[in-house]
């Protein structure tokens, strides 16, 4: 049994709590200036609601013509993912459930449309605005 004695390790001053609480704040810098550098383009970025905070694991962003995209910021070195491809309703694993393209627009909208752009807690502004003005050509 644990006993949470109200001590956190940041308080106690664990270098890996110390880290951990860094990067988090570096994310949520990065992921807050990304949102700002690409608000008048058009791509579609991340919303955070003001009273919430996001560690931005990835930054991920809507486009059109993802695969144009991708192929473009690739030939300027600028990487890129796409983690979920295929929506869970319509991956083979689920074929039993008899769920159909349509069944959920929204999710077939971000399959085809999202990706993610590097996203790290020691992404440098310069990097940043390599990326932000590579997607912004």
């Amino acid at each position: 049994m644990m006993i949470n004695d109200g001590e956190s390790n940041d308080k106690v001053g664990h270098p890996a709590s110390r880290r951990y609480t860094s990067e988090v704040a570096a994310r949520a810098r990065i992921g807050k200036r990304y949102t700002e550098l690409l608000l008048q383009g058009t791509v579609r970025t991340p919303f955070v609601t003001p009273e919430n905070t996001s560690v931005f694991a990835q930054y991920t962003v809507q486009v059109e013509n993802r695969s144009d995209v991708q192929k473009k910021l690739s030939e300027l070195g600028v990487p890129t993912a796409v983690h979920y491809p295929v929506p869970l309703h319509l991956q083979p694993v689920f074929a039993e459930l008899g769920l159909l393209k349509g069944s959920f627009p929204v999710s077939e909208v971000a399959g085809d449309k999202v990706m993610s752009l590097p996203m790290h807690p020691y992404l440098t502004q310069m990097e940043q605005d390599f990326i932000v003005s590579a997607l912004q050509k």
